[in-house]
């Protein structure tokens, strides 16, 4: 596939996942299949997007050396204008968007326009009593994140395979590794994430006036704050 990038960052802000994928990600893809040319992604062929209120963040991400585009990428058009690239990124992106039909449809574009591999890193929103929020809520607690306005869409790991199943039907040619793995662990109740189910909306982290935690609890293994779905397509090397 001829790329007209060499990496998309859907939900950029910054830039801190161009740079993070170019500098270090890259080096955990390889897995059984031969290592990702990386050194030779080019700063000047990435390119971050962003909603209108992004547009604060252009100045930075273009001086980083990165391309910055803005777009509602909520929107028919919008996913359909996406460009081809080798790699496409969309870390604690999904769950900004409206809804997760619109989730879906980016995952799903995202793998359409990606040659190489489409990473997609996620907000832990499962519920679960082994190592998701089911275990905090036992205890009258909840993560932060779990009650943002800006976290409309509670995509979860299985939302993710389900889309990235759904595409790869009938897409013979395509054939992909898939990776699910944890990115990131709450492994006590004094971690700043953790607050009261009451807590009100939009809190980034626990203060004492939030109510009292039962930091006696023991985990019986550590709640898995979030995931990485990876899809690293085969042909990447050819």
């Amino acid at each position: 596939m001829n790329t007209e990038f060499d990496l998309v960052d859907l939900g950029t802000k910054k830039g801190n996942a161009i740079y993070e994928f170019l500098s270090r990600a890259g080096a955990s893809l390889s897995g059984s299949l031969p290592p990702l040319p990386i050194r030779d992604l080019v700063k000047s062929k990435c390119v971050g997007y962003e909603r209108k209120q992004g547009e604060v963040y252009r100045k930075e991400v273009e001086s980083r050396g990165y391309k910055f585009r803005i777009a509602n990428l909520a929107t028919e058009d919008a996913i359909a204008a996406l460009p081809t690239a080798k790699v496409y990124l969309a870390w604690h992106f999904l769950e900004h968007v409206p809804n997760k039909d619109w989730s879906d449809k980016l995952v799903k574009a995202s793998l359409t326009n990606a040659s190489w591999v489409a990473w997609f890193r996620l907000p832990s929103f499962q519920q679960d009593f082994q190592t998701g929020e089911g275990v905090l809520r036992e205890h009258g607690m909840r993560f932060t994140w779990t009650n943002w306005r800006g976290h409309p869409s509670h995509w979860l790991v299985e939302d993710c395979t389900k889309s990235i199943l759904e595409w790869s039907k009938g897409k013979p040619d395509r054939e992909f590794d898939l990776v699910v793995k944890p990115a990131g662990y709450i492994k006590s109740m004094n971690d700043h994430r953790v607050v009261p189910i009451d807590t009100p909306i939009d809190v980034n982290e626990y203060k004492p006036h939030h109510g009292k935690r039962p930091l006696d609890v023991k985990f019986k293994r550590p709640i898995i704050a979030e995931w990485e779905v990876i899809v690293r397509f085969k042909d990447a090397n050819k």
